[in-house]
């Protein structure tokens, strides 16, 4: 019975194990969380300004009241979230270069977080040049 076993695992091509060299994370995996993390940053404020660059929601009071609203946008404001929009790409599109670079070995995976405000950005600057 064991005669089997033996036989298959001298079957199998026998690899030596490549040592681990990385002692942790190195000046490009810290690149690359930095982009990340910078990018994720910078939405918030894009988030902020969006909000505040949207027409007003004109209340049951505002009409009582005959308080004026705004009901266009406010185009400064919404071209400062479309340059930060520019930015987070820019800053998303280095942290993927760099993260391809780091794509050598099967541990090595691509960061999502990159990915998702890369696609987040492009959306936002499509949206605004199509408007």
């Amino acid at each position: 019975m064991e005669d089997w076993r033996k036989l298959a695992a001298e079957s199998e091509p026998h690899h030596e194990k490549i040592p681990e060299k990385r002692k942790g994370p190195d000046l490009l995996l810290k690149a690359i969380s930095l982009s990340g993390f910078f990018s994720w940053l910078l939405m918030l404020p894009v988030l902020v300004l969006v909000q505040l660059a949207r027409p007003e929601f004109v209340t049951f009071f505002d009409r009582w009241i005959k308080l004026e609203t705004r009901s266009t946008w406010d185009l400064t404001l919404y071209r400062y979230a479309f340059y930060l929009m520019l930015l987070i790409m820019v800053l998303a599109l280095l942290g993927l270069m760099l993260n391809a670079f780091r794509m050598r070995r099967k541990t090595d995976s691509w960061r999502i977080n990159l990915i998702l405000v890369f696609l987040l950005s492009l959306i936002g600057v499509t949206y605004y040049l199509l408007k």
